[in-house]
């Protein structure tokens, strides 16, 4: 039995099996840490991987940069990689590095509280399980549980409803009637591939997406001449996809100086997808009134081409009500359908979202809590003050559009707050509330001048954007700037009461 103030069960607990719990994972495996759990609540790893597995699911970045950098050479496919291939990879990486013996299935973590006397967290798991930890970390990523509309009648529709992160491998989509609720990334990837095989599909759209051209391309990972014979080639490729998206990304944070450049782009991705689509009326209602990055632009050189088939009709009016046949819009008119697919995509930023269980650190403070009163915020997007020894792996303002890269600088700033903690024998490590302030008036500063900011994102609709108005989800930087950054450490306050000890990890825990 472990007591307030003997040494922790284990120095580290992370929650969340994902791409960001096994990178932390195998970033402590590296510097020799042994005592530590990842507690997924599912049966399997890989989070959003391991759920989505809805038709044509595939990442949006280029394989050869969404990946870990030091884990490049895998038999990708394509030049975007699937979804059961990314999953497979997530396998095989926690394999590799020695991560999964230390994963704890089915343990769903409900509460974790900080123990101000012995400097440690205290985690309830569903089971009643209770659980300490020097650090904690938090790696629930972003996609959790999917968003269910609140439609009036969905509940009473006779035929087959499913969320595209659950879908029903069971159920043959073919010859059938089927509605696709939603036009995010998950809509523009699995509508093209049950377009052929239904009767009919009616894609109910409430906001139209940016779509740009994707340079997808078989790759043939057995052949001599593969790319993955030569590691130069593959830093090469890495960089170079990397360095595209840092100017999609300056151009967004630097709204203000560059928009005549962002317009420039615009007219040129909107001129590629009129040639996409032969119906003017369809076309029109297609086409984005928005600006560019308001929300995550989508890549499909499939998609549009879609609405050009004789099955495929694009429904603009809005949904009324579900009824037992199908779906009934605001002008009376009823859809019938055999199936639903609610690609409505996943709660994010709203309030009351922050890290899948509750996180109370010093003097009570609930970290949601803490976040609906005032504001999203977090320290170089990992920590937060009164929170000790607690990390997200991607906390607000953190995001980017490769996980990949966003996690291994985040990871990096933590690890190096954990190894000054343990380089000065001490078992506490906090952010300074005057440091924190600073940082976020600087964010803060910063957001204002990005395209969120303005009047061009009106009616976007965009996920990016909290209950609180702020788009708290992207770093208003470069995702250089995250690298240069990520182990300054001099803005925490280290220390403690108790001697660093070794944590007692309980056998089988």
């Amino acid at each position: 039995m472990t007591t307030a103030h003997s040494p922790p069960q284990f120095d580290v607990l992370i929650v969340g099996a994902g791409i960001s719990g096994i990178g932390a994972g195998i970033e402590l495996v590296r510097r020799g840490t042994s005592t530590f759990l990842i507690l997924e609540a599912a049966s399997g790893l890989g989070g959003t991987w391991r759920d989505n597995t809805y038709p044509g699911v595939a990442v949006d970045i280029a394989s050869a940069s969404y990946c870990y950098s030091f884990e490049t050479d895998y038999p990708w496919s394509n030049t975007f990689a699937r979804g059961a291939e990314i999953q497979a990879y997530v396998r095989h990486c926690a394999e590799k590095y020695g991560v999964v013996r230390h994963i704890k299935y089915g343990a769903r973590a409900l509460r974790s509280r900080f123990d101000d006397g012995g400097d440690t967290w205290v985690t309830e798991l569903h089971d009643g399980t209770v659980l300490t930890s020097r650090y904690l970390i938090a790696a629930t990523g972003l996609f959790g549980p999917p968003r269910l509309p609140d439609i009036v009648g969905l509940d009473r529709f006779a035929g087959r409803a499913m969320h595209s992160a659950q879908w029903d491998h069971a159920y043959d989509t073919s010859a059938k009637r089927v509605a696709v609720i939603g036009t995010g990334a998950s809509a523009v990837q699995l509508v093209p591939e049950i377009a052929p095989r239904v009767a009919r599909l009616s894609v109910f759209q409430r906001t139209p997406i940016w779509v740009a051209p994707r340079r997808d391309a078989p790759l043939d990972p057995g052949s001599p001449r593969s790319l993955r014979r030569f590691t130069s080639v593959r830093r090469t490729l890495r960089a170079l996809s990397e360095s595209e998206i840092a100017v999609l990304t300056f151009l967004i944070v630097n709204y203000r100086p560059m928009r005549p450049v962002v317009r420039l782009v615009e007219r040129s991705v909107r001129a590629w997808m009129r040639r996409q689509v032969r119906d003017p009326d369809t076309l029109a209602r297609l086409l984005p009134s928005y600006g560019l990055g308001c929300k995550r632009p989508a890549t499909s050189n499939r998609y549009l081409a879609t609405f050009n088939r004789g099955n495929v009709s694009l429904v603009t009016r809005p949904i009324a009500r579900v009824t037992a046949e199908g779906i009934i819009t605001d002008d009376g008119v009823l859809h019938e359908v055999d199936a639903i697919v609610l690609a409505t995509g996943f709660p994010t930023t709203e309030k009351g979202t922050g890290p899948s269980f509750d996180v109370v650190g010093r003097d009570g403070v609930e970290l949601g809590h803490w976040w609906d009163a005032q504001r999203r915020q977090a320290y170089a997007g990992v920590s937060a003050p009164r929170f000790p020894n607690f990390f997200l792996t991607a906390g607000p303002y953190s995001g980017g559009f490769n996980w990949f890269a966003m996690l291994e600088a985040n990871v990096a700033h933590i690890m190096a707050c954990i190894d000054g903690a343990r380089a000065r024998g001490v078992t506490r490590v906090e952010v300074r509330s005057d440091a924190h302030e600073r940082y976020m008036r600087h964010i803060w500063r910063r957001a204002d001048g990005t395209v969120f900011k303005h009047g061009v994102c009106a009616g976007a609709n965009s996920y990016y954007i909290d209950g609180h108005g702020d788009a708290s989800l992207p770093l208003p930087h470069t995702p250089w700037w995250r690298v240069l950054t990520a182990r300054r450490t001099g803005d925490y306050v280290f220390g403690g009461e108790h001697a660093h000890a070794p944590a007692t990890a309980i056998e089988g825990a």
